[in-house]
């Protein structure tokens, strides 16, 4: 019997090895094949491969996904190695053009921008059996074996999440370590069992876990109980939801067990995420960051004020490091995000938020700007909005710490009466839609001496409490909803006006509330990733996501105009959803294929 090789990454330093969470850090990889016994016999190669399993934890939140997605793909796509996932979606638009192919409706089962995720997170699950299955022959103390185990369980279950999410219904492979293609018939899963297991995979892992609160500091970023709940949480609102819950993609009966969780309306889904998300809000563990000295300031400083803060559940660790670094690793959002004018990039910007997020943008007294009393005006288009809106996007004539000095910079993104650019404004290797990208990015600190130490939120309270509200909301509770959901935007900075409703008016309908927290989920996770995700379990992607992705076009209007700036909102390209395919990502054609076709494709590839 020949020995099993791993390919394992080795670190130089034993003691940055066992901090954790150096995901994506400064470490110069040296790769050797090793025998599994050779690895699992020393411990800080245990430990090294157990680090390497939460390599790929922050796909959805990296802005520059591919990169940590593999070197053979695993991001929007090959020419988009250094983009976040936020641009599959309608919220913002890439400096590069790899996304439209996606976002026209034009990919196909053998092209498409995600086809490797099935690939990276079968590897993932995989390397977790194999931990499993290895670690308790190392020289490792009893009491730290059962936490890693439990970690890699967490991990297992983390990325079967991340498999569902993408193709419904996958194969679940038990304890499987094989390298090569399994023994055992190769299919899929049913959506039911998927979720049932890896919810109970959660709860395993959660009792041999140390709390938020027990965690050693040197271990922040590695799984807790908390965690698992929340992803638990997580699970189960989408399994509650219309796509998996009484609407599904597509009615063909070889195909419906793959893809919802109920044919049927279940009602008593949505009492299950409710409870799931209130069990993680009553933990000690968590809170909101919340700091209205200055409307809204507690925002910013939940993505800025160092790695650790009391709303982040799970966190990705960036490496501490220079934020003009140009390395793709770094996951320094402020040289990917910043106008040019504010850093030192000289090539394309990334995650330009497009027109129609913007719009998602309510008011500083809590109303939408379609709304009547809102105040919005549109002439003068960016005064006294949510303040989340000045902490998320730069738009043309914002203001933020120069480059250099302390001082604060104007930012111009428009065009003169001629039609040439001036400053940041719309251009190729600039931006695509008039904006540029705040959010999480520390824009109070000179850029030249900024040095970044961040972690990055996979998930966090804000969206526990987002759920519980969308939850009691579709149980008929919907008053309880909006005291819910007010906890969000009181932290934003949104005004509470007089009858302390934050804008929301007395006697809302649930039809109407269900937009807004919609609506809210927009605005609060802007750039974490959640959009692609939540159109789809909403099943509203079909209206979200086709049509215009448009720009804010600023002009220069002549000397004495009433307002210095005309706004025009253009087109940057057209979108299309196309329905069913869209809803699922397709299964790779050669897992077909080694299926000997017992893999069933999704509806519409």
């Amino acid at each position: 019997m020949k020995s099993k090789i791993l390919a394992i990454t080795l670190a130089v330093s034993g003691t940055l090895l066992i901090v954790s969470c150096k995901k994506g850090g400064s470490l110069d990889p040296k790769v050797e094949p090793l025998t599994e016994a050779k690895v699992f016999a020393d411990s800080a190669m245990t430990f090294n491969f157990l680090n390497n399993i939460y390599y790929n934890t922050g796909l959805d939140i990296h802005p520059y996904r591919n990169t940590i997605g593999g070197a053979t793909g695993g991001g929007p796509g090959s020419s988009d190695w250094n983009d976040s996932f936020e641009t599959l979606s309608s919220n913002a638009a890439s400096g590069y053009s790899g996304q439209n192919v996606f976002l026209s409706g034009t990919a196909n089962s053998n092209s498409h921008p995600l086809l490797a995720m099935w690939a990276l997170l079968y590897k993932k699950v995989r390397a977790a059996n194999k931990f499993m299955a290895n670690v308790p022959q190392s020289p490792i103390s009893a009491a730290r074996k059962k936490t890693m185990i439990a970690e890699a369980r967490f991990l297992r279950a983390f990325y079967y999440q991340m498999l569902i999410r993408f193709y419904g219904g996958v194969q679940l492979m038990g304890d499987d370590v094989s390298d090569d293609f399994p023994t055992y018939d190769y299919k899929r899963n049913t959506y039911k069992e998927c979720v049932d297991y890896v919810a109970s995979e959660y709860d395993k892992a959660a009792a041999d876990l140390p709390s938020a609160l027990t965690l050693e500091a040197i271990n922040y970023g590695r799984a807790t109980s908390g965690a698992c709940k929340a992803f638990k949480a997580r699970l189960l609102l989408t399994a509650a939801s219309p796509l998996f819950n009484g609407s599904p993609a597509s009615t063909n009966a070889s195909v419906l067990p793959l893809i919802c969780y109920s044919a049927n309306y279940d009602a008593s889904l949505w009492q299950k995420a409710a409870d799931a998300c209130k069990a993680v809000i009553d933990l000690p563990d968590y809170a909101l960051v919340v700091d209205n000295t200055t409307p809204g300031n507690g925002f910013w400083k939940l993505f800025t004020s160092g790695r650790k803060n009391s709303e982040f559940i799970f966190a990705y660790n960036i490496a501490l490091g220079s934020a003009t670094s140009q390395s793709a690793t770094a996951g320094n959002l402020e040289r990917a995000w910043f106008p040019r004018s504010n850093s030192n990039a000289t090539d394309l910007t990334y995650m330009n938020p497009s027109q129609n997020l913007v719009e998602a943008f309510g008011m500083a007294n809590g109303k939408m700007i379609s709304e009547s009393g809102s105040g919005f005006n549109a002439l003068d288009p960016y005064k006294n909005r949510d303040p989340r809106f000045y902490n998320s996007i730069i738009y043309n004539q914002a203001t933020m710490t120069s480059k250099t000095t302390t001082a604060l910079a104007t930012i111009n993104i428009y065009s003169n009466a001629a039609g040439t650019r001036v400053g940041d404004g719309i251009e190729a290797y600039y931006t695509k839609t008039g904006y540029y990208t705040r959010k999480m990015c520390n824009d109070r600190i000179p850029y030249n001496s900024l040095t970044v130490d961040r972690s990055l939120p996979v998930i966090r309270l804000a969206e526990m409490i987002m759920g519980y509200a969308e939850a009691l909301n579709e149980l008929g509770q919907t008053e309880a909803a909006v005291v819910e959901l007010n906890k969000i935007r009181s932290r934003g900075g949104v005004a509470a006006g007089a009858d302390n409703r934050y804008g929301i008016p007395t006697g809302i309908s649930k039809d109407n509330l269900r937009t807004l927290i919609r609506n809210e989920y927009r605005v609060e996770f802007y750039g974490e990733g959640h959009w692609f995700y939540d159109t789809r379990r909403w099943k509203t992607a079909e209206q979200t996501e086709s049509g215009a992705l448009q720009l804010m076009r600023a002009t220069q209007n002549a000397a004495g105009s009433p307002y210095p700036f005309k706004y025009e909102v253009q087109n940057v390209f057209t979108t299309k959803f196309i329905a069913p395919a869209m809803y699922f990502v397709p299964i790779p054609l050669a897992e077909i294929l080694k299926s000997k076709n017992l893999l069933v494709q999704n509806p519409g590839w």
